[in-house]
């Protein structure tokens, strides 16, 4: 195996092509093919691509039909066919979901072309579709050569559609580790949560926690934005928390490694709801890379991110969450769960450990 077509719109973010670039230290050819122009519906912007190459990794952007609806929005055909063609890849790996126009699509032509195809999939709830988009679904699964599931969440939702399909569980992105982790002297224990601020993401829950730790000495950092914003500062403030709490809003990658410096813990309080749950926790992973602290629900693919290197609790479970941050305000509690999450880290979730894991997956496939 020596040339490599990952297809996913992730990779136009410069900050996540970490594993691209650890399996082009593998010596393999690695070509990324992303959409031309994006919308980020989440966001409200319009992203771009351009050709480059860098690191060893050539980014090849792909003319984008319906670009302003992610929904429909495919490939032109002709562009994605030269692509496939001129690089004549020994596998591909489509990293969106099989729901997805342009998942179906690159899927199709790539099997056309002879060329075998392996999905990235993060979905791991059942998703309620109607008779066509189902048989479009299961159409695109069982012309795949195989599949990497996020989560063992996602692995199970691949197997109940396509029982005989060969899946490893392999996260999406690796996380980089800092060659020494820092830490800033502060007073009180320092709790961050980092992320969009959605029900989802239940907040709610940790805010409601600390309120039954109003004696203790802790600060909270906010870290996202979102719909939920006002609600959640409107609940601060009824609970007497507000002079405790900063909400800092979405932070630039730069101010994002100098916060973890700031950080004892992290907090994912993520509900586990029918239609939606934690697809990565990637987030977990970068504080455990940090040495911080971390603690998660039960809920997705939390638990699976830790693993025994942190405090899980239940969902909706303030009096748990509230427990385990007391026990985390103690240092000599704290330090030994944060040098095993980066241990942890290093050894299954780092970029290196991810592009080993997929490049082995890949082999097995293959051969």
């Amino acid at each position: 195996m020596r040339r490599v077509l990952i297809v996913s719109p992730i990779y136009l973010n410069p900050a996540n092509r970490g594993k691209l670039r650890a399996l082009a230290a593998r010596d393999l050819d690695v070509t990324v093919g992303v959409p031309e122009r994006l919308r980020e519906a989440a966001l409200g912007r319009t992203v771009e691509a351009g050709w480059e190459r860098q690191n060893g990794v050539e980014v090849f952007p792909i003319p984008v039909r319906h670009w302003t609806n992610p929904d429909e929005a495919r490939f032109r055909k002709r562009p994605l066919i030269s692509l496939l063609r001129d690089k004549r890849p020994d596998v591909v790996q489509v990293e969106q979901e099989p729901t997805t126009r342009v998942c179906q699509q690159v899927v199709r032509v790539a099997r056309k072309l002879k060329f075998p195809v392996v999905l990235l999939t993060l979905q791991n709830v059942e998703l309620s579709l109607r008779l066509f988009p189902r048989a479009r679904r299961r159409r695109t699964l069982r012309r795949l050569k195989g599949a990497i599931a996020g989560s063992a969440g996602a692995a199970a939702v691949l197997h109940r559609t396509v029982p005989d399909l060969p899946v490893a569980v392999v996260p999406q992105l690796g996380v980089q580790v800092p060659p020494e982790p820092e830490h800033a002297l502060h007073e009180g224990l320092a709790i961050g949560y980092v992320g969009r601020l959605v029900p989802e993401k239940g907040v709610d829950t940790l805010l409601q926690a600390l309120a039954e730790n109003r004696e203790g000495r802790w600060h909270l950092w906010v870290v996202g934005d979102g719909p939920d914003r006002e609600r959640l500062e409107r609940m601060a403030s009824e609970l007497r928390l507000a002079a405790r709490i900063r909400w800092t809003g979405g932070l630039p990658p730069e101010e994002m490694a100098r916060l973890w410096a700031e950080l004892d813990v992290l907090v994912q309080p993520s509900r586990g709801l029918a239609s939606w749950a934690e697809q990565s926790a990637h987030v977990v992973a970068e504080a455990m890379a940090h040495e911080v602290a971390v603690v998660g629900t039960g809920a997705g693919a939390t638990p699976e991110v830790i693993g025994d290197a942190g405090a899980i609790v239940p969902p909706d479970d303030p009096a748990a969450l509230a427990g385990a941050l007391r026990r985390l305000s103690a240092a000599e509690l704290r330090r030994p769960l944060a040098q095993a999450g980066r241990a942890r880290v290093m050894q299954l979730l780092s970029e290196d450990a991810v592009a080993e894991r997929t490049v082995a997956f890949w082999k097995e496939i293959l051969a």
